[in-house]
């Protein structure tokens, strides 16, 4: 241990005497570590970030649908369908078939393109932002037929000036069919349309109605579907809900074995858009790291250039009986010391600048302290391998010609 400290203190002192031609070796060593750290720490607050955002938007969420490229399908969904999964399945949050409209709307602000989504009450699970003002439509209002729907916050704010407008009513037109829609409840915002909001509202009104509505007002077929959803709990349930529905539907229209029916579960659609993000991720890592091989080759060049400066100093060290391990760990000291500094350094620099990076894109830099350990580790293991060369050459210098150098 004696030994292992004087190697250090040696180390250091030569670092010292050169502090340019130090600072300049861990140059290399500090860009490969920083942009390694850097690379993996936005990576993982991106794939968080995306993670949570596809959780937010459809977490849970199952669709099912009959195989269109099948020329002999015989498989429609129905309302008895949806019960008898609500009824069997366990970890069922909804069930909805989903419909959509596009028309004009109208209220006391302007005319707006208008986005209409018809579905069961099920319908109010495919989004994970809450219901903020009123409530949301009920089996009663579905059975009802009645023109009420759930619009956005920013929807509110575009057709009436404000986000209180429980019971207030606008015109909506589809295809000509104009009708005068009521307000029961209003949804939070996702991100996105809080900027929006935040300009004074949306060019485009998106709102939620019953099924029914559709159906009675607008003339839609609600009797069969070729498709609809199914919301779990939550995304930990989805495969086992998945599986569980479709072995359900498959009973139900003889089916089985056929491959007539298929699903999506959003969890594979979350796990496909990680391995993407993290192949990605790699992939850059891979470059940066490349700046790391670089460094190590300078660590390399630097360590020769300092043998030949201090031949004399081996020459003398070994005439008064040091061995050629002696010198060999003092350079290796050396050149770890070196590339461990610069990793420490770039590190840090890798961290902060991560999070800069991440701050100005509204994400949390996912900082993995395996990795950090790992890169630590790593850029000592760069600074002995590229190290060993130039300390196996002054570990082999003869000590009369090591004197006689000039």
């Amino acid at each position: 241990m004696a030994q292992i400290w004087e190697y250090i203190k040696i180390a250091l002192m030569n670092i010292k005497s050169n502090k340019g031609r130090s600072v300049l070796t861990m140059l290399g060593i500090i860009i490969g570590i920083a942009s390694v750290i850097m690379v993996i720490a936005i990576g993982n607050g991106v794939r968080g970030q995306v993670n949570d955002e596809l959780e937010g938007l459809a977490g849970g969420q199952i669709a099912f649908y009959v195989d269109s490229t099948r020329k002999e399908t015989t498989v429609t969904f129905d309302q008895t369908d949806f019960d008898a999964i609500e009824a069997n399945i366990a970890h069922v949050k909804g069930v909805t078939p989903q419909l959509s409209a596009w028309g004009t709307a109208e209220g006391p602000k302007g005319n707006f393109d208008i986005s209409m989504t018809g579905g069961d009450p099920g319908l109010q699970y495919t989004s994970s932002e809450p219901i903020v003002k009123g409530r949301y439509f009920s089996q009663d209002d579905c059975d009802a037929g009645g023109n009420v729907c759930v619009i956005t916050e920013s929807s509110a704010v575009s057709l009436f000036g404000t986000t209180d407008v429980i019971g207030l009513t606008f015109e909506a037109t589809f295809w000509g069919v104009t009708q005068e829609m009521r307000v029961i409840g209003v949804r939070k915002d996702t991100a996105s349309s809080l900027i929006s909001m935040a300009g004074g509202g949306t060019e485009t009104i998106t709102a939620e109605c019953p099924l029914s509505f559709m159906g009675n007002k607008l003339y839609y077929d609600i009797d069969d579907f070729s498709e609809f959803y199914v919301i779990a709990d939550n995304s930990a349930y989805c495969t086992q809900v998945a599986q569980d529905a479709l072995n359900l539907l498959e009973a139900r229209h003889g089916v089985r074995g056929e491959n007539q029916i298929q699903m999506q579960s959003f969890t594979d659609v979350s796990s496909q858009f990680d391995s993407i993000l993290s192949i990605i991720t790699v992939f850059v890592s891979f470059v940066a790291a490349i700046s790391l091989l670089v460094g190590g080759i300078g660590v390399m060049n630097i360590m020769l250039v300092s043998v030949t400066e201090r031949t004399k100093e081996i020459g003398l060290k070994k005439a008064i009986g040091a061995k050629k391990g002696r010198i060999l760990g003092q350079f290796l000291a050396e050149a770890g010391i070196i590339t461990l500094m610069g990793g420490v350094i770039g590190i840090i620099l890798g961290i902060l600048g991560a999070m800069g990076v991440c701050s100005i894109a509204g994400v949390t830099a996912g900082v993995d302290p395996a990795v950090v350990i790992i890169a630590t580790l790593f850029s000592c293991g760069v600074g002995i391998f590229f190290g060993i060369y130039p300390a196996r050459k002054a570990a082999k210098l003869s000590p009369i010609e090591a004197l006689r150098h000039e």
